[in-house]
């Protein structure tokens, strides 16, 4: 048989004839690539030639790349930002060791700066430290609601009604990510994956008096497991009235201290895209962070811009799923309906961030549609005509009657400086449930907000300060049917002039 041979045939097509000295006009009217010019935009020029950036060009591109990634990292790791200064507020008020635990056992008033909290719970918490204690127990009473969260405010165990001991109590044992020993029995357990953990739980007042929910959490016991056996004896401080400062920087100190979070973490607390991103701006676990001082004034800007940002993302959404009613300029405080806030099919930064910008610490039972137990929350920062509301101006909130909950409502006002307890010469910048206000022939109630008292509204009235912006919170705790279904809902917030 005789071997086939395959010659290659060129065929040769005539094509019209194309210069080689192509112009950088055609190519930028073509594909709008970049040649000898400027290029303009509104964050700055940069100048090219040939295709290629000017030395200037070049060192002002790496500037805003960085300056980019720094602001959006501002924004990214509030939530764990936020633990870090409460942990950090809480060791420099004496919380420092396993045994130490803070009670506000007159409740948390104006005093202390922290995100967020109510006038009406009876709070205690703690900061575990994992690294430190290695795995800890903790034997909580019956009757308390809470639980353990993560860094990144994400929940480990719940404790109470809707927690895994069904509000009966019991020993929680909190391991820390590197464990590697045998599964223990007789503990509700849970290995976090990160070093830091907040015990936060809270108790509700009876009769307008705090003493039982106080005596339930000074049953609290926790100790290392390695001291099981010898626990050294508890020690609580009592937080109330007390000048305990929790709020995260607008400064360059904000990186320092995310660059000691990466240090202190495992490499998995964050994710492997989070960690290029700090790492590109010299934050990375196992090296010194240390910018020279213009990498330092770029990182201070950044933290300005970035808090500029997380305040607009906070107070001025622009997102319509913040809206609750159609008709209202109420917004939810918690967006989205998912506690871990990836209900849209990935995890809503945004939606994350202006939480944490404002608040501290969430959970299922905080978010959840539960019908005559957890809790819900409606924010407002603007007044029915859309304006932001101002310290210096008078103001009426009407509730109509029949507030649907099952155990009580509650409006509280903050600064929308510090986003704590608006600090405006009252103890409690509230009225609630709990506080008596005066009540409308109908049931209904008027809550009066500003610099003027109106004649006999003593009950119902909240001081403003002049200068300062404020928002509120109006809380419902074990929300009824009609919460959810919207056949009831609170009136906007109107300047009285």
């Amino acid at each position: 048989m005789k071997r086939m041979v395959f010659i290659p045939v060129v065929i040769l097509v005539a094509c019209p004839s194309i210069p080689w000295n192509h112009t950088n006009a055609q190519t930028t009217d073509q594909h709008g690539w970049i040649g000898t010019e400027t290029v303009t935009t509104r964050f700055g020029d940069f100048e090219f030639k040939n295709g290629y950036p000017t030395s200037e060009a070049t060192d002002k591109l790496y500037e805003f790349r960085m300056f980019s990634r720094a602001v959006e990292s501002y924004v990214h790791f509030v939530t764990p930002m936020s633990m870090i200064y409460m942990e950090k507020g809480l060791n420099r008020f004496g919380v420092d060791a396993s045994n130490k635990f803070l009670v506000y056992e007159k409740l948390m008033d104006a005093q202390s700066l922290f995100l967020t909290p109510n006038t009406e719970s009876v709070y205690g918490m703690q900061f575990l430290d994992l690294k430190r204690d290695g795995p800890t127990v903790v034997e909580a009473p019956p009757g308390l609601l809470g639980g353990f969260s993560t860094m990144w405010q994400q929940s480990l165990l719940g404790v109470g009604p809707t927690g895994v001991d069904k509000g009966a109590g019991g020993k929680f044992l909190l391991l820390p990510p590197d464990y590697k020993g045998e599964p223990r029995t007789g503990y509700f357990t849970a290995k976090s994956p990160t070093y830091g953990v907040w015990v936060g739980v809270r108790g509700f007042l009876v009769n307008g008096r705090s003493d039982k929910a106080v005596a339930l959490m000074r049953a609290i016991k926790i100790y290392p497991l390695a001291r099981a056996g010898n626990p050294a004896a508890m020690i609580f401080l009592n937080g109330s009235g007390k000048a305990i400062d929790t709020i995260f920087p607008d400064t360059y100190e904000y990186f320092e201290s995310l660059a000691a979070f990466v240090e202190r973490e495992p490499a998995d607390a964050i994710a492997p895209s989070d960690r290029f991103l700090l790492a590109s701006m010299g934050i990375e676990k196992g090296k010194a962070f240390a910018p020279d001082v213009k990498t330092k004034q770029l990182l201070a800007e950044a933290a300005r811009a970035g808090a500029a940002m997380a305040r607009a993302n906070a107070f001025a959404s622009r997102d319509p799923a913040a809206l609750v009613y159609p008709d209202r300029r109420w917004e939810w405080a918690f967006v989205g309906g998912s506690a871990t806030w990836d209900e849209q099919g990935y995890v809503n930064v945004d939606h994350r961030a202006a939480w944490n910008y404002a608040a501290t610490g969430n959970s299922p039972a905080m978010v959840q549609r539960t019908v005559g137990s957890g809790s819900q929350y409606l924010m407002a920062t603007r007044d029915a005509s859309g304006a932001f509301l101002d310290g210096s101006k008078n103001y009426r909130l009407h509730l109509p009657p029949n507030v649907p909950v099952k155990l009580f409502w509650s409006v509280v006002v903050y600064d929308a400086l510090s986003r704590s307890e608006l600090q405006n010469g009252q103890r409690f910048p509230s009225i609630s449930q709990y506080t008596g206000p005066a009540t409308n022939a109908d049931g209904s109630v008027d809550v009066y907000l500003g610099l003027q008292m109106p004649a006999g509204k003593e009950k119902n009235w909240i001081k403003t300060v002049p200068g300062k912006g404020w928002f509120m919170y109006l809380r419902f705790y074990s929300p009824t049917e009609a919460f959810f279904e919207k056949s009831w809902k609170p009136d906007d917030i109107v300047e009285m002039k």
